[in-house]
């Protein structure tokens, strides 16, 4: 490693003593191999080049996942000291993803005054799969 805090590859590789000021700022975030660029670029892209069907280099379309969301999700997981991190477009998202999880004769408890939309969720969606909801004053 250099005295710049970079490897022989312009890598940035992180101490394992960093803090949450260094993680936050460097964790999922390696210098961009073409440019040099040591901030992560937006991806814009909503698909990626695939060799064939299935065939990708690690992207398809944006909505299974793209670089940037990747760094983001890295930088999380690394900031709660987790294995991984997940992002979503949406409370709701995050709601679905969670939700489904679950299996027939689970129960959820949740705050009366729940957004509308996750409640109508539980209600309408979730409920039929046998996942039971409690809706209760928290205050």
């Amino acid at each position: 490693m250099g005295g710049n805090g970079h490897a022989k590859d312009d890598v940035y590789t992180l101490p394992l003593e960093a803090g949450f000021g260094t993680l936050a700022i460097h964790a999922g975030q390696p210098a961009d191999k073409q440019t040099g660029a040591v901030i992560t670029p937006i991806s814009l892209s909503t698909t990626f080049v695939q060799t064939s069907p299935g065939v990708h280099k690690g992207y398809d379309y944006s909505r299974s996942g793209n670089p940037t969301r990747q760094a983001f999700e890295e930088c999380v997981a690394a900031l709660e000291h987790g294995k991984y991190g997940l992002a979503f477009a949406s409370g709701l998202a995050a709601t679905t993803a969670v939700i489904h999880t679950l299996n027939a004769g689970d129960h959820v408890i949740s705050i009366d005054d729940v957004y509308g939309g996750t409640q109508r969720y539980f209600r309408r969606v979730a409920n039929p799969f046998n996942v039971t909801f409690s809706f209760i004053d928290l205050s």
